[in-house]
């Protein structure tokens, strides 16, 4: 039976994931805990200001930075940092922003490391990036270090691949660690893009321990909000960002007594439309605070996903003319996520897409991914989350038995 959602006031089919916790689908599914957290906040006011400063305490406290910050997501939290870069808390530079004539503005990034969806956030506030090395074959340390001068803000470093090592073997990447030289020889602060870097947990931790001056994090990856991120690094980076976040311009360190002067010269943060909610802070917070616990014993914490996969084969065992595989974290290159294969003997990859089509085409809709003749059900995601809740396995299920029946 198909189950009613809010979703359905305004004519919007409800989706059941199986495929990834993407930012076009909301995000993660918030699990009890930060659901809580984040309803309690939105029952009374709190001034901002406090809330975020006491929010990066605890978080700075949970994984060892210096200093932490909530930000409405990853992008904006490296947007900010390479704000800071470029006028710390001139507050007559901030007013300029993006205006960035006759400041330091440019940012150096190795080009096979470029993320287009993600590394413009250097250009936000008026940066330039400035790429060295090849695409395809990578970039040295002399290129890194030619490309440096007397324009240049900071170094930007992008953390890929979901072991936090480049995907491509014939792509030589400058390391990290040497990055991190670089700009201590330099006087450059370095920005690490770690969006979902926190599973091992040392993710969370590991980069700004290393020397980094500001690390980003998307709280989606760890089961909080899609409008929240986390900002780990250096207490006078962090603490400028905050100057250059929405309220800074209003509520900054000088207290509440501020406002009644409104006196908004000093501040002028150009990413005053980067706004956030009590409710994405407290939920960014608690949503850590449980992904720490809970993934100190990742196997428990996958029991649930477990159950779901096996309800789904022992409802399809009897279809005719499918294999079905079990994967799990014990033996798959992502090491939280567990699903199912679904393979369409004597079949083509058009019947499994066309599978996928008609599953995305029903109420609510299905999405999962295919491989040539094969359908995929991801309960997890690759981070260990819960893609879908308790009872939509059986949703799955009997549409996957009634189209593969046929």
């Amino acid at each position: 039976m198909t189950q009613m959602s809010n979703y359905h006031t305004l004519g919007v089919r409800r989706i059941i994931n199986c495929f990834e916790t993407y930012t076009l689908l909301g995000g993660a599914i918030l699990p009890e805990e930060v659901r809580q957290a984040m309803e309690e906040a939105d029952k009374s006011y709190a001034w901002i200001w406090d809330l975020n400063e006491r929010a990066g305490r605890k978080i700075a406290e949970l994984t060892g930075a210096d200093a932490a910050f909530v930000t409405p997501g990853a992008f904006a939290a490296l947007a900010m940092s390479a704000a800071v870069c470029m006028v710390g808390r001139d507050p007559e530079k901030m007013r300029q922003l993006p205006d960035t004539n006759g400041m330091k503005n440019e940012f150096i990034i190795q080009r096979c490391l470029r993320d287009f969806q993600y590394d413009r956030s250097m250009t936000v506030a008026g940066g330039k990036l400035i790429e060295v090395g090849d695409e395809q074959s990578g970039c040295t340390s002399e290129q890194i270090e030619a490309a440096i001068g007397e324009k240049t803000a900071a170094l930007h470093y992008f953390v890929h691949g979901v072991t936090g090592n480049f995907a491509s073997e014939n792509c030589n990447i400058v390391p990290l660690e040497e990055v991190l030289n670089m700009g201590r020889r330099h006087n450059l602060p370095v920005l690490v893009d770690a969006a979902f870097q926190c599973y091992p947990l040392d993710g969370l931790s590991k980069y700004a321990a290393m020397g980094a001056d500001a690390v980003a994090y998307s709280s989606k990856y760890f089961g909080g909000p899609n409008t929240a991120g986390l900002l780990l690094g250096k207490k006078e980076l962090v603490e400028s960002v905050a100057l250059h976040s929405f309220i800074g311009q209003e509520g900054g360190p000088e207290g509440k007594e501020a406002v009644r002067g409104w006196d908004l010269r000093r501040y002028s943060s150009v990413f005053r439309g980067y706004k956030q909610d009590r409710s994405s802070i407290m939920g960014a917070v608690a949503a850590l605070e449980r992904h720490l616990h809970r993934m100190k014993d990742p196997e428990k914490a996958l029991e649930p996903a477990r159950r779901r996969i096996d309800v789904l084969v022992g409802t399809l065992t009897d279809v005719p003319n499918v294999k079905l595989t079990v994967f799990d974290s014990r033996d798959r290159v992502d090491p939280l996520q567990i699903g199912l294969q679904i393979t369409l003997m004597n079949r083509t990859a058009k019947d499994a897409s066309d599978v996928v089509t008609e599953l995305l085409n029903g109420d609510p809709e299905i999405w999962l991914g295919s491989s040539e003749n094969t359908l995929i059900i991801n309960a997890t995601s690759f981070r260990g989350l819960d893609l879908f809740r308790d009872g939509d396995e059986e949703i799955i299920a009997d549409r996957l038995k009634c189209i593969l029946g046929r």
